[in-house]
């Protein structure tokens, strides 16, 4: 490994904050690296960066040690003797124990974790540069921001003699964040009583071997800025609780106004009280307060409003577009419409019909033309003038249909010319090969892809080496950064792997697979089958051409799939 000379941890300033002193019998301290950084030792005697470096300890041993980011790391933390510091440079003491005690020996670890720097991670703010974060407030970043640390273990940011192991003081807080008060300095608790009442906020208190002046022994009151508020007191309705039991203002209702006396009351300009007041109910559910005909439950009349206030306005009155369905299937002609509350016997809401004399359920049009297939009598998808039938490439534009090599697929969407080798295109492994067949054979044949619909058989697709190129990107991306989901990890689509791959795409899409049991092209694709929106990309007549690349390696789940479909410009 090749040490790199870079730099400061980003998780804290560079200070000595870990002490770690063992007393141990003729142990060995182990230190391990690898090749995301090293370790360096102000002696430089006890510099490691190899994958492990021992050394004995025979008499008493000190040492400052600083863990060093590789180039493009960067320093997380500290494992085994230094774990609880959170700065790149810790302080170690060893030194044997005596002859009784030699038995105890034992090898004492010491690495450090580093991370790419390009990774994305919160960071946290130290307010008090004690080089520890506070939890609340975090920036998600690549880059270390200025004044934040990576850790998150302060237990109060604003002062910088608090935070964890820091020594406990007699000062009413809690220094070393354990979560106790002046622990073994102090044996009494005190209760702080701003407002004076004999009650103590059992939020605020010290320990003190005397009662300090504001203090007292109780934590019993539930608002210490309000003498009024205390357990001895009596409740009133004033939106307060007087007597500390956990309930507000209790024997008090609220009361909403109801300007139109139909009983329900508006919302807004509601009171508490003990007892009902004239002009008041407690329903706050009135829509119109204005109005004494609209409120929940009344009947809804068509006169454009929310009669019984449900949110919607003369439901089932509105009236709207109907288009004649003369064929019967479902579907409408644009020309032929009426306004109505109801469809109308032989209408329907929708007006895409694209044969409206024949009936065709699933608007089936090969060469989009606007004409169904049910009442076109010349098919053409790729608008060449060459009938679907007798093209030798029916989803291209190759009005020449010319063939090179002769072997029934036109050359517009054959990248591999079989009469010499493959022309120059790229090489098609056995597998990429196995891939395009079983691809093809998946779409020479009709298919439902579940409640996505129906799908007619659609021609054989093309490889294409670019695609190839963006689909390998893809699944080395998503293998090597243990993730699965069509964005990668740099926030690319497959729109812009296909471009920077070459393709120059009029469309594409994307089927991905993960995971061990779908090593083979035959468990993958009838995976991708079994899924409705796979499937649908996979009969799609839109592609033209087809790049797939398998990865494998010991991330999560061992094999990623990914296929490209387009269609070139």
């Amino acid at each position: 490994m090749h040490p790199n000379k870079a730099g400061v941890s980003p998780f804290g300033k560079l200070a000595v904050l870990g002490i770690s002193i063992l007393l141990l019998g003729g142990c060995r301290l182990v230190i391990t690296t690898d090749e995301t950084g090293y370790i360096t030792s102000a002696s430089g005697s006890s510099d490691c960066d190899q994958a492990s470096c021992a050394i004995t300890i025979t008499e008493k041993f000190t040492d400052t040690f600083t863990a060093v980011p590789a180039e493009g790391y960067r320093f997380v933390r500290w494992t085994g003797l230094c774990k609880d510091t959170v700065t790149s440079t810790c302080k170690v003491s060893l030194a044997p124990l005596t002859e009784k005690f030699k038995e105890l020996d034992g090898d004492v670890q010491l690495a450090a974790v580093f991370e790419p720097a390009s990774t994305s991670r919160p960071w946290y703010r130290d307010s008090d540069s004690d080089n520890y974060g506070a939890a609340n407030i975090s920036k998600l970043a690549f880059k270390q921001p200025s004044g934040f640390v990576g850790n998150k273990l302060d237990c109060d940011d604003s002062n910088a003699s608090v935070y964890p192991r820091a020594r406990e003081l007699a000062d009413g807080l809690d220094n070393n964040c354990d979560g106790r008060i002046d622990e073994g300095l102090a044996s009494i608790r005190f209760y702080i009583d701003r407002d004076r009442d004999g009650f103590g906020d059992p939020a605020t208190s010290r320990l003190e071997l005397v009662q300090p002046s504001g203090y007292v022994v109780n934590k019993l009151d539930c608002n210490d800025y309000r003498a009024q508020d205390n357990p001895d007191a009596e409740e009133i309705i004033d939106n307060f609780d007087n007597d500390c039991d956990g309930s507000i203002d209790e024997g008090a209702n609220t009361y909403y106004p109801d300007a139109d006396g139909d009983g329900f009351g508006a919302p807004a300009g509601a009171i508490q009280s003990a007892v009902p007041v004239p002009g008041y109910v407690r329903s706050k559910s009135d829509c119109d307060d204005n109005n004494a005909e609209i409120f929940p439950g009344a009947n809804e009349r068509f006169d454009s409003a929310d009669n019984d206030c449900d949110g919607a306005i003369d439901e089932g009155f509105s009236p709207r577009l109907f288009y004649r369905d003369i064929d019967g299937d479902g579907f409408g002609d644009a020309t032929r419409s009426v306004s109505d509350i109801t469809a109308p016997a032989g209408y329907v809401s929708n007006s895409r019909d694209n044969c409206v004399n024949i009936s065709n359920p699933d608007q089936a049009d090969s060469d989009n033309d606007g004409i169904g297939d049910a009442c076109d009598a010349f098919t053409d998808s790729d608008a060449d003038g060459a009938r679907d039938s007798a093209d030798n490439c029916p989803a291209v534009y190759n009005p020449n249909q010319s063939d090179r090599d002769n072997d029934g697929l036109g050359d517009a969407c054959d990248p591999i010319d079989n009469s010499g080798g493959n022309g120059g295109g790229c090489s098609v492994t056995a597998e990429e090969q196995l891939m395009l067949d079983t691809v093809n054979a998946v779409r020479a044949s009709a298919r439902q892809c579940g409640a996505n619909g129906s799908f007619p058989a659609v021609p054989p697709l093309a490889w294409s080496c670019a695609l190839e190129s963006a689909a390998l990107t893809h699944s080395t991306d998503m293998a090597n950064n243990n993730f699965f989901s069509h964005t990668g990890s740099n926030g690319q689509s497959v729109g812009s792997r296909a471009t920077q791959a070459g393709y120059v795409w009029s469309t594409v899409g994307e089927n991905i697979a993960a995971g061990g049991s779908l090593s083979s092209v035959a468990a993958v694709v009838q995976a991708w089958v079994n899924s409705p929106g796979h499937c649908e990309n996979l009969m799609r007549s839109s592609f033209t051409e087809l790049g797939a690349s398998k990865y494998s390696n010991t991330s999560t789940y061992g094999v990623y799939w990914t296929q490209v479909f387009g269609r070139p410009r």
